[in-house]
């Protein structure tokens, strides 16, 4: 299939449209932001604090908790990247006990920090324990600053975003970008702090474990940053199909982020790892691990973990196009934006064959989502995300990047971005 290329310019930075031709995929494209060096700001003006959300939220009213309706998965063939890292020793991280907000369903999570209580015998300090260590330090905090033509208030704003390829995060669209406002929407500079720890933002970011990661350019689809994505009737920019973005990183002292943080995790699309089950009364799930920084725990620093069971669902969009997304039960908040939703998390055990089976779809730490939205009614504890994968604007499929919307940007970015991939 023969690929066009569309290049527009504007006063505030390059517009890159990748359209293919033919009907099937007719819709697809991404529009990306390349992050001017004089927008880098200077060491005085760096993040600090516990930074502001953009965490779009929904009311109950607008959009039911539960969604419209659980459905099994679409059909499609599904895959996974293979750029995750499965050979480290196992961490183990710090879970509390099962909590459930006010969704009707008791939807059940367990919410508490990543970083434990108390040391063991060959650790730092508690701060540190496990958040630095694989495959946690692969997610971290993300700082993106916007001026007032974006649509929002200048200044800081918080998300969280994980490393997927060399050089390349993957987080939500509404993190780097305002919806609907078209070229000017996008943040004018991106900052990763991978496994933050702290609040102490030096201008080198040498504070944080693994320093600072400056970023140089932003991809979203094309209809978000347009403002004609499938979303929720009456919710427009909130529960969408599209809320995903990818951010390519600059190298660090002639090194890619995967060589200094030992590896990336993989990404799946097409329902990975979900599966129809009579115990959900047949709606299509997957057990989730979610990362984020919400600002409201521990002041926004401190890397938070949910375990709960993700369960997609469909509604109507825009245009009668259907609505595909992704619902977990969680405590998390504003700041946990963008945050990974991995299936299969941790580090894989020998197993001995003839004792245990560890089951099927088992590639480790595997992205099939990122936090999009949540509610505004407090104790509802219920997070959305957009489906990985094909739906009405990305139908198509996408070689070994995948297909769908993540298999597009992915493949979008790492084409025509030498050394991002």
């Amino acid at each position: 299939m023969k690929t066009v290329q569309y290049a527009l310019f504007s006063s505030v930075g390059l517009l890159a449209i990748s359209l293919a031709a033919g009907a099937a995929n007719a819709q697809a494209g991404a529009a990306s932001y390349q992050i001017k060096e004089s927008d880098i700001t200077s060491a005085s003006n760096l993040p600090s604090g516990e930074g502001r959300s953009r965490l779009p939220l929904i009311d109950t009213d607008q959009f039911p908790v539960g969604g419209r309706k659980a459905a099994p998965a679409p059909s499609g063939d599904e895959g996974a990247s293979k750029e995750s890292n499965e050979d480290e020793a196992d961490d183990d991280g710090a879970v509390g006990p099962s909590a459930f907000g006010t969704h009707p369903d008791k939807w059940p999570y367990t919410t508490s920090r990543v970083a434990v209580q108390a040391t063991g015998k060959s650790q730092n300090t508690a701060a540190k324990t496990p958040v630095t260590a694989r495959p946690y330090r692969l997610t971290g905090k993300l700082w993106a600053r916007f001026d007032a033509a974006s649509g929002s208030a200048p200044g800081w704003y918080v998300c969280t975003a994980s490393l997927i390829k060399k050089n390349v995060l993957v987080t939500a669209a509404h993190c780097i970008h305002n919806y609907g406002k078209k070229q000017a929407g996008f943040a004018k500079e991106v900052r990763w702090y991978p496994a933050n720890i702290s609040n102490s933002f030096p201008g080198s970011g040498a504070a944080q474990p693994y320093g600072e990661f400056i970023a140089t350019k932003l991809a979203i689809p094309v209809q978000y940053r347009n403002g004609t994505d499938t979303c929720e009737a009456g919710a427009v920019g909130i529960v969408c199909n599209n809320d995903i973005a990818v951010v390519v990183l600059k190298p660090r002292g002639g090194k890619t982020a995967k060589q200094i943080l030992g590896g990336t995790y993989g990404y799946g699309w097409n329902g990975y790892s979900f599966l129809q089950s009579p115990t959900f009364g047949k709606a299509t799930v997957a057990a989730v691990t979610q990362l984020g920084y919400p600002v409201a725990f521990d002041g926004g620093y401190q890397m938070q973990r949910t375990d709960s069971f993700g369960k997609y669902i469909e509604g109507r969009g825009t245009n009668s196009k259907v609505l595909k997304n992704t619902q977990l039960g969680s405590a998390q908040t504003g700041g946990s934006s963008g945050g990974p939703w991995l299936v299969n998390f941790g580090t894989k055990p020998k197993i001995d064959a003839d004792e245990a089976n560890i089951g099927s779809k088992a590639s480790l730490n595997t992205i099939i989502g990122v936090t999009s939205w949540g509610y505004t009614n407090p104790g509802v504890n219920v997070q959305g995300a957009s489906w990985f994968g094909k739906n009405a604007e990305y139908p198509g499929t996408y070689g070994n990047y995948g297909h769908g919307n993540i298999g597009f940007l992915v493949k979008d970015i790492c084409t025509t971005t030498a050394g991002a991939c």
